[in-house]
């Protein structure tokens, strides 16, 4: 008892994977004793092989223990080579709520479930069942097993296989089978019960012989996306719907063997989000079970971590900010554009200094007044000849050196001044969060449903919050060209900043790119994934398929083309 105590205390801090086992019952004693010594041996194969690296969790539901107490199921898993991890559940009253926290159930564990027929909890047990290693042990020859395979709560598992013993003549044999909904068998049904084989300890002698994968292929299955076509440049419309996002659909349903269907928007023209506790827009109809997937712009946070599935990431971006280009300075500045003011400060005192010191230098000697002596100093700065030179030596050289300078400040200016009248010359442009928060500029933003005016006005961050307290939504109309239109007449007037995703922003066309610039800064940067109903069994199969097309460089292929395309005019 000493082992089992001390192996039950170390696995209650950890929690894994789902397994159901089914073991049979014969009628006759001589066919029940034969059944039992064999199950017990089957267990302890199971456990001391394929699953030998995993902690495992017990739940034994009542229908069994009248075919097999569970004491002797418990001597069947010590009955191996090495005594594993053990946490062990009786499935009466709620027992559900002593499970450990769901993402601790992930990794090192697998769940064996041994039943005698269909339990009655699987129909409202709480949220925390989520086995993503799961053997169904069923104990009863009599019941079919099948429609216990068919159940959602069963077909969450990731990994999933049944044992279920074959009662043919008086000859006990235990067959495995496993389930794969999106394989179709000749008559086209789903095959939720796929045989896999009489159970042999060295043909399943690995888990991913005794788990073998589920959704190797979709069998031409086709998937329900919900989409918005205004999410340039990851999904949008043109003669057919295009975008990267697309091409990653396509490439996935290429490689497993799957089409899909896309929506133009929400079934409540919303994006998605959290609003009194439930999800609307594309998100909405994800949560909600009516769409199988949405693959639009976004991110990995909390909320939707904790209420859905999501791929694995396939971007990285962030939230930009567009402002107006301002226009041309007046054509009169260009006169002292050619020096920076504190030069032209250097100047005028220069002027200012050197005139009187001159004057009293030579006055004396040779009766010149102070007018002529600033007409000298003037004319050097101007480029002209002077027909009078000072006789005396310390006014000479100091008029020498005057000339020098003047001659470089005149060189320079004309130089500046023929490159300013080329070119047009604009206000210094805001380059930074920091400075667009500190300048007169209001933020605009289409009302879609995006978490980003409230992150920016419950920021803590100074610059942002200032952002957020300035932030005007535009509403989202049902035809999202005269939402747009609204927010681009605010960008033009001068007055305001505009924020949405920086793609969308970089891939604006030529004559957008005259008028206006974006800010290399951006804010809420963050994974973007695609999102999936809670304990979709096929969300790791789309992740290997997402990983390799990332690895490959074809994510940002993709993007590059499609920004590249939209600067162009020439959408897809």
């Amino acid at each position: 008892m000493a082992p089992t105590l001390r192996a039950l205390v170390a696995a209650a801090a950890l929690f894994p994977l789902a397994c159901v086992a089914v073991f049979p019952s014969v009628e006759n004693p001589h066919g029940k004793a034969r059944s039992s010594r064999s199950l017990e041996q089957v267990l302890a194969d199971i456990v001391g092989g394929p699953l030998r690296e995993k902690w495992i969790v017990l739940v034994v539901d009542p229908s069994a223990e009248t075919i097999m107490p569970l004491d002797r199921i418990i001597r069947a898993l010590y009955d191996s080579d090495q005594t594993p991890p053990l946490l062990i559940f009786k499935a009466e009253g709620k027992w559900d709520d002593r499970l450990p926290p769901p993402e601790d159930l992930r990794g090192r564990f697998a769940f064996i479930l041994v039943v005698g027929s269909e339990p009655e909890w699987l129909v409202d047990v709480s949220d925390v069942w989520t086995p993503a290693m799961l053997l169904v042990v069923n104990v009863n020859a009599s019941y079919d097993a099948r429609p216990l395979l068919e159940l959602p709560l069963i077909q969450r598992a990731i990994s999933l296989a049944l044992l279920e013993a074959s009662d043919d003549k008086g000859t006990v044999e235990f067959l495995l089978f496993t389930s794969r909904p999106f394989s179709r068998d000749p008559e086209g049904g789903r095959r939720m019960k796929l045989f896999l084989g009489s159970w042999d300890d060295q043909l399943f002698s690995t888990i991913d012989a005794l788990f073998p994968e589920r959704f190797e292929t979709f069998g031409g299955e086709v998937l329900h996306v919900a989409s918005d076509y205004d999410d340039y440049p990851l999904i949008y419309e043109t003669d057919d719907v295009d975008g990267m996002n697309i091409l990653i659909l396509k490439a996935l349903g290429d490689w497993l063997n799957f089409t899909f269907t896309t929506t133009s928007v929400a079934s409540d023209d919303l994006w998605g989000s959290l609003e009194n506790g439930t999800w609307t827009g594309l998100l909405g109809d994800v949560y909600r079970g009516e769409k199988n997937i949405t693959v639009n712009y976004f991110t990995v946070v909390y909320e939707r971590a904790r209420d859905f599935d999501y791929t694995a990431t396939y971007f990285t971006e962030g939230f930009g900010f567009a402002l107006r280009v301002p226009p041309p300075l007046p054509a009169w500045r260009n006169l002292f554009l050619p020096f920076t003011p504190l030069l032209w400060a250097s100047v005028v005192g220069a002027v200012v200094l050197t005139t009187p010191v001159i004057y009293l230098l030579i006055r004396a000697t040779e009766g010149t007044t102070f007018t002529d002596v600033a007409i000298l100093v003037f004319k050097s700065l101007v480029q002209q000849s002077s027909s009078t030179v000072s006789k005396k030596g310390a006014a000479r050289l100091l008029v020498g050196v005057w000339w020098i300078g003047g001659l470089i400040l005149a060189l320079s200016y004309t130089g500046n001044l023929i490159a300013v009248l080329t070119v047009p010359v604009f206000p210094s442009l805001i380059s930074t969060i920091e400075g667009l928060a500190d300048s007169n500029f209001r933020v605009s933003m289409v009302d879609y449903g995006e978490f980003v005016p409230e992150a920016l006005a419950t920021s803590a961050d100074q610059y942002l919050k200032a952002l957020g307290d300035r932030m005007d939504l535009v509403e989202n109309h049902p035809d999202d060209e005269i939402s747009y239109r609204q927010l681009l007449d605010l960008l033009l007037e001068g007055r305001h900043a505009i924020t949405e995703t920086y793609s969308n922003m970089l891939a604006d066309d030529e004559q957008g790119r005259r008028h206006t610039y974006v800010l290399r800064e951006q804010i809420y940067t963050g994974a973007l994934a695609f999102f999936l109903p809670k304990h979709t069994p096929w969300t790791p199969r789309l992740d290997r398929g997402i990983r390799r097309l990332v690895e490959a460089g074809l994510v940002d292929k993709w993007q590059a083309a499609a920004v590249e395309a939209q600067r162009s005019g020439v959408k897809g």
